[in-house]
């Protein structure tokens, strides 16, 4: 009996107004490129549709359709509420723009996972869709999903039933691949560098210390760094606009590439907006580096404040010219490894080094994202890696899978400046704790 009734569930939802709306968003262009969205979409009006709008909560959506463990925290991984936020605002983009026209109207009301149908009123009634009779859609009124008909079951011959059972099992096994496919090990990654229950600060490079380290000669330590007091004796050691200096202390400039990879971050649907800030090395405290999660871009000479989490690192990026040759230290070869891999600025092939790091903060509590490379070429490159959803997933999806969870770890690339910009990294070794 049940089989047959969702036999005849499955032959009347293709003919449901709803659904035929939801198909035309998934196919619209704010959601065709989405396929997570997409899947939340299907996901919420399906079981709308099928009566069982009280298993749309939180906890659920995320292990059926995010593929989060069963019986995992939602308060520590936002990623239903992010990608509801955002589905919602997919929605009122359509109906004001492509759907304007669309007879049939489909919102997600906040504090919800249910969503609600409304008709709108058009020129004629031939303009209309066929919806479902007994007034289950008046005008500008929600659509109670128990109102809807349902076609009663049929005596089926049990070849027919055999059948639909594996019509069934089937799509099944299909959602099922969908759920497992969709919990990317970049999806994991950023669900553990941005929460609700402490903040994440993007940390671009400061540039400006660079420039006065070329002017200076001197090394600035990070006492002096978190004091300011680097700023107030500024002392050229070659000839120099004083002027300038005054400028480069005074304001706060970084990098193109790591602004553009700061908003990329703050853009991403499991940031919070509430909870992720873009901070300026210049403005950390020794708080925020054991109470918050982190994600600092750029090297040592850039932000001293690395030199705090270097003691945790295998791979350490040395690119001070003064203290010898530029290159990625390996404190412990395993195997064929090298113990250090040179960078030479002048190499004509223009081939670099990059390293990721996903380490716990001082306190232990949180977590660090280190994203760094010789060049603003390699470390674009190493952006790419984490954000790309690509090469990251391929090298962690196994290791998500065995650890049923990412673990902290290093990845040393190998990149290459094309026209100043980085191309596709190669992973050269890695390390898992």
């Amino acid at each position: 009996m049940r089989v047959a009734a969702r036999e005849a569930f499955a032959s009347c939802i293709e003919t449901d107004p709803r659904w035929q709306l939801t198909e035309r968003l998934i196919a619209s262009p704010g959601l065709a490129k989405s396929a997570r969205l997409s899947s939340l979409l299907l996901h919420i009006v399906q079981q709308t549709i099928d009566g069982k709008e009280r298993e749309l909560n939180e906890q659920r959506i995320g292990e059926r359709v995010f593929g989060r463990p069963v019986g995992y925290d939602p308060r520590d991984d936002n990623i239903v509420r992010a990608h509801a936020s955002r589905l919602r605002q997919k929605l009122e983009t359509y109906f004001q723009e492509d759907g304007k026209e669309e007879p049939l109207r489909m919102s997600l009301p906040r504090g919800s996972y249910v969503p609600s149908f409304e008709r709108q009123d058009g020129p004629s009634s031939g303009d209309q869709p066929d919806l479902p009779p007994d007034g289950a859609l008046p005008g500008h009124e929600e659509v109670p999903p128990s109102d809807l008909p349902r076609p009663a079951a049929s005596v089926w011959p049990r070849w027919a039933l055999a059948g639909v059972l594996g019509l069934i099992c089937v799509a099944s096994l299909s959602w099922s691949g969908r759920t497992l496919h969709s919990r990317r090990a970049t999806d994991v990654l950023w669900s553990a560098i941005f929460g609700r229950s402490r903040d994440t600060l993007i940390v671009p490079a400061d540039s400006s210390l660079i420039v006065l380290r070329s002017f200076t000669r001197h090394a600035v330590s990070i006492a002096d760094y978190a004091s300011g007091r680097y700023l107030s004796a500024v002392h050229c050691q070659q000839p120099c606009d004083p002027s300038l200096l005054s400028t480069l202390a005074e304001h706060r400039y970084t990098s193109l590439a790591d602004l553009q990879f700061a908003v990329a971050l703050s853009h991403l649907p499991e940031a919070l907006p509430s909870r992720t800030v873009i901070r300026y090395a210049r403005d950390l405290q020794m708080d925020d580096l054991k109470h918050d999660n982190l994600i600092l871009i750029g090297s040592l000479e850039a932000d001293p404040w690395l030199q705090f989490f270097q003691g945790q690192m295998n791979f350490v990026l040395h690119d001070d010219r003064s203290a010898g040759a530029l290159r990625i230290e390996n404190r412990r070869p395993a195997g064929s490894e090298q113990a250090s891999y040179l960078y030479d600025p002048n190499d004509p092939a223009h081939r670099g080094y990059a390293v990721v790091a996903f380490l716990p903060n001082l306190s232990g509590t949180g977590n660090v994202l280190v994203v760094q490379g010789f060049t603003l070429a390699g470390t674009q490159a190493a952006t790419e890696f984490v954000t790309s959803g690509r090469d990251f997933d391929a090298l962690f999806a196994s290791i998500i899978a065995r650890r049923r969870g990412l673990p902290h770890f290093e990845v040393l690339l190998r990149t290459m400046d094309v026209n100043g910009l980085g191309a596709r990294p190669s992973v050269v070794t890695y390390r898992v704790y």
